[in-house]
Order: C-alpha cells, then structure tokens, then sequence
C-alpha cells in the first residue's frame, strides 16, 4: 500500500513539477520587489544635514480618495534645494503652498542611499 502511495504521489509530482516551478520562481521574485526597497531604506543613517528649498510642486499621494475622511491626506512634494538646484521629492502630511520655503534633512543612509524628510517649522 505505501508503494502504491508513493507512486501515485511520483506521478502527480511528475505532471506538476513545471508549474511548481514556475509558481516558486513568481512568489520569489514578488518578494525580492517588495524586499529590495525596504532593505535599501532600513540600512543606518550615517549623518544627517539641514537643508532649505522651495515647494515647486505639491501632489496628492492618497491611496484611495475616501481617506481624506478616513484617514487623513498624503502629499508628495517636489522641492528644489538651495544649495544647488536639484529637485527631490519627500512625503507629509501637513499641507504647504507651492513657491513657499521649506526646511528638509537629508539623511545619508550607510548602503549610500540619501532619503529626505520635511521638517516641521
């Protein structure tokens, strides 16, 4: 009865070997996508540095438009440094005019990444 068992299970093994594969190599890279990003961002800060620029563009970075009720707004700001023009883009909560002077830190991160946060005023 056991060989009977084994073979059987062989058999079904034998049939669906591909699309085990192909399901293992799929949910293997969805996690490498997801994992990358957190990992990049979960290295240490090294040093940190306060800068200053000016809100060239605000968007509204909500997941669904119901959480303005719900849960609050979300705002991705385009803000070009003073330092020497560059653009880069941070997430808050609080609302900011285009064209107004904000603070951010840029955090240099030890895998080399440099993340950015605004600053409350």
């Amino acid at each position: 009865m056991a060989k009977a068992r084994f073979a059987l299970a062989f058999m079904l093994l034998q049939e669906n070997l591909r699309g085990i594969v192909i399901t293992g190599l799929i949910v293997g890279t969805c996690i490498l996508v997801i994992g990358i990003p957190i990992a990049r961002r979960s290295s240490p800060i090294v040093t940190l540095e306060r800068l200053t620029g000016t809100v060239a563009t605000v968007l509204d970075a909500s997941p669904s438009p119901d959480t303005g009720i719900t849960g609050g707004f979300r705002y991705l700001y385009g803000i070009r440094l003073d330092e020497n023009g560059p653009l880069v883009f941070v997430y808050d909560a609080a609302p900011r005019a285009a064209g107004s002077s904000v603070s951010i830190e840029r955090q240099y991160r030890e895998n080399g990444v440099d993340t950015f946060r605004l600053l409350r005023e």
